[in-house]
Order: structure tokens, then C-alpha cells, then sequence
């Protein structure tokens, strides 16, 4: 039971490690596209070369945006890594803690049979004992 619950739980903690690598590759699908826009920006800025200040001022605001989105996906990126590294060492803990039940179990399983043994054989000499006991007093009832 408690193997099964052990399984469970770890295959808990991978569904969760496979929802933060998902989360991880759609920030980096959003760096990406993020890359792309301020690629976008940076071309039409220079098509845009006589533009009017008001333009400029525009630019300089959507630049901001970008460096902002910037600083956000970064940001993102690294909270994503600590939480990655957070859920890989809450795995490993896991397997550790379960391991070292299976082994205790294991243990645990060996003295068991060992023991199961022992009581298996002292009845055999019980029985043995009884059944000699029984042909003695049978042999002494006929003579």
C-alpha cells in the first residue's frame, strides 16, 4: 500500500516537472516571438527614418514596452529554472525517502521469511515428535 502511494506521489511529481518544463518552453516561445517584435520594431523604425518627433517619441515608448516584456520574460525564465530545480530536488528527496522504505521492506520481507521458516520446521519437529510419541504409546498399548 504504501509502495502504491509512494508511485502515485511520484508520478504526481512528474506530472508536475512536465507542467514547468511545459510553462518553460512556452517562455521561450515567448522570448522568441518577443525577439521577433522587436525585430519588427527595429525595421521599421529605420524605414520610418524621416519621422516626425511625435514618431520618435513613439518608438521610444514602444521600445520600452519591448525592453519591459524583455525584462519580464527573463524574469519569468528564471522563476520557471528555480521552480524546475525546486520540483527536481522534491523528486529526488521522494525517490531517497522511497528507496530507503523499499529497502526497510525488503528487510523487513527477509526476516519475515526467515522467521516463516523456523515456525515451518518446528512444526515439522512437533509433528514428527507427536507422531513418534503416538507409534511409542502404540507399541506400548500392544505389548
Amino acid at each position: 500500500k504504501q509502495i502504491k502511494e509512494l508511485t502515485c506521489r511520484v508520478e504526481e511529481l512528474e506530472e508536475e516537472l512536465e507542467a514547468e518544463r511545459q510553462a518553460r518552453a512556452k517562455a521561450e516561445r515567448q522570448k522568441g516571438d518577443l525577439a521577433r517584435e522587436l525585430e519588427e520594431i527595429g525595421e521599421r523604425l529605420a524605414e520610418a527614418g524621416g519621422a516626425t518627433s511625435a514618431q520618435i517619441e513613439l518608438n521610444k515608448k514602444r521600445e520600452s514596452e519591448v525592453a519591459k516584456m524583455r525584462k519580464d520574460v527573463e524574469a519569468s525564465i528564471i522563476q520557471n529554472e528555480a521552480t524546475i530545480c525546486s520540483l527536481k530536488k522534491r523528486q529526488q528527496d521522494a525517490m531517497s525517502e522511497m528507496s530507503e522504505q523499499i529497502e526497510q521492506l525488503s528487510k523487513m520481507k527477509a526476516r519475515i521469511e526467515k522467521d516463516k521458516g523456523q515456525i515451518i520446521n518446528e512444526i515439522a519437529d512437533v509433528r514428527s515428535a507427536t507422531e513418534e510419541v503416538c507409534r511409542s504409546r502404540a507399541a506400548v498399548e500392544k505389548s
